[in-house]
């Protein structure tokens, strides 16, 4: 036990510091001032101390002040030869566990270190209990918080997941009002829509009313609850009152909670939440919810409406894209409506469905349209391509890929641009895909693609034959091409290309 004791009187210190020494406690300092004392003085050092009251310069009210402060466990014993209350009053105050009144005995000093060790000991073992009870205070808190936020994060993926499946403006209206009734677990809702024209709110949706109020006006911009959510852009919650035209859909007793539609910041109606189940009022986590709900249903409307006029635009655009990419290359022109011919047909004789068949008769047209980023030198070039040469060339699947990516393609039509140089044993490009890692759609405009190329004269070669290209194709089977394409691809030729008798 490391002891710090502080003393002016020298026989003080010494015969403390030989009773010490005769135990089985250690003296580990002794200071003759408090001034020495601080040198010798640093947390956690020492189990007690014992101090003297009266000493030139620091006296031992200062010194214990100062101890207490930079370690609060830390027992400290006074001694003084000129006792009184308010002495020890003070000494109390200052956080000071005992009292030693000079002249003391040995017995005294034993006693009381025993007793203040003690106390020490029980002082840190409260300390530490309430240490633990403040942890686990505070990981039940947080606990709660996690469960509230796991929560939270179910409810939002099941909006999302719910959301996504709806394709019409009908199905998202009548959408937002049954997700808001369930995930806010209300009663009653509407959805009302703002007509910018009249400035009215009409009902175009409901859960738990009765299906004669909808396409009823039930306000108008600024007037009532719903025209002032409306109007300023910010949800409120609180009781009908006598607002006719709430008071038209709820009764005066229940809690509402009004939510604005936006729509890239415009207001675009009004969402009525309720007779919340089992709570007298809306709270902030309801509202995050509904926000939520409501951005991902308004984030929906607006993608339906752009889906519309970009279908409208589609095909036009696509068009225009293919006839720069023939007036760049007629062999490109030429090319693309044969390998679509191949590919339509073996994709009807593997027994596609319609929508395939419609994919690869959509998209084979496409599949070289990478091309119209690829310089005309290297295009038109008469000899063999340079390896620099080929490796730009074999950038069109990527280019390809980029020029549709925001267009109205399906997975499986931009998938037969991209990947319709993939090879099946893995060393294709550009993604380096293998077997059926590489979509079925574009393995068979792959097979369609080099068969074309190889009975197509180019500048710096001769076409194959028929025979000879099908060998080739054969002779690739299981390194660069599907077994099973190969196979329909040739049940193809001889069903609709039958090569004539010699």
């Amino acid at each position: 036990m490391n002891i710090l004791l502080v003393d002016d009187e020298k026989y003080i210190r010494e015969a403390l510091e030989q009773y010490f020494n005769s135990t089985d406690y250690h003296c580990i300092s002794a200071a003759a001032s408090g001034e020495e004392a601080l040198n010798l003085f640093h947390p956690g050092k020492f189990d007690c101390a014992f101090l003297d009251l009266k000493m030139p310069g620091m006296n031992g009210l200062e010194l214990l002040k100062f101890l207490k402060e930079k370690d609060k466990t830390l027992p400290v014993v006074i001694m003084t030869g000129y006792p009184s209350l308010d002495v020890a009053v003070d000494t109390m105050r200052q956080g000071a566990n005992d009292f030693l009144v000079k002249p003391f005995s040995l017995k005294q000093v034993k006693a009381t270190l025993e007793r203040v060790i003690r106390e020490q000991r029980l002082l840190k073992e409260n300390l530490y209990l309430n240490e633990q009870l403040k942890q686990q205070q505070e990981i039940k808190g947080l606990n709660r918080e996690l469960k509230r936020r796991i929560n939270q994060q179910n409810i939002i993926h099941q909006i999302s997941e719910k959301a996504d499946r709806l394709n019409t403006s009908e199905e998202i209206y009548q959408g937002m009002a049954d997700m808001a009734a369930e995930f806010l677990d209300a009663e009653k809702v509407s959805v009302l829509l703002l007509d910018r024209t009249t400035e009215q709110l009409l009902v175009i949706a409901t859960s738990g009313f009765s299906p004669k109020i909808l396409g009823r006006v039930v306000g108008s911009l600024g007037s009532g609850v719903p025209g002032k959510v409306a109007l300023e852009g910010e949800p409120m919650v609180g009781r009908p009152g006598k607002d006719p035209r709430v008071d038209a859909l709820l009764p005066a007793s229940i809690i509402y909670l009004c939510m604005p539609i936006k729509i890239r910041g415009e207001i675009f109606g009004v969402l009525l939440v309720a007779d919340k189940r089992g709570a007298f009022s809306f709270c902030a986590e309801d509202i995050f919810v509904a926000r939520f709900l409501l951005d991902k249903a308004a984030l929906n409307i607006e993608n339906i409406a752009l889906y519309e006029s970009m279908v409208t635009g589609l095909h036009s655009t696509l068009g225009a894209l293919v006839s720069a990419m023939e007036a760049k290359d007629p062999y490109t022109r030429q090319h693309s409506r044969r390998v679509t011919h191949f590919s339509v047909l073996t994709a009807q004789v593997m027994g596609m469905d319609v929508a395939q068949v419609e994919s690869i008769r959509f998209a084979a047209y496409l599949h070289d349209i990478g091309k119209i980023g690829i310089s005309d030198s290297i295009l038109h070039k008469e000899t063999s391509l340079t390896a620099s040469e080929y490796e730009h060339i074999k950038q069109h699947p990527v280019i390809g890929g980029q020029i549709v990516q925001d267009m109205d393609l399906d997975s499986q039509e931009k998938a037969i641009i991209r990947h319709h140089h993939e090879r099946w044993d893995g060393k294709g490009y550009p993604d380096g895909l293998a077997g059926t890692d590489i979509p079925l759609l574009a393995r068979v405009v792959a097979v369609a693609d080099a068969f074309d190329a190889m009975t197509t004269d180019r500048p710096y070669r001769k076409a194959k034959t028929q025979e000879e290209a099908v060998i080739e194709l054969i002779s690739c089977t299981g390194q660069q091409f599907d077994r099973n394409v190969v196979d329909a691809f040739r049940q193809m030729l001889d069903r609709f290309h039958p090569q004539k008798p010699k």
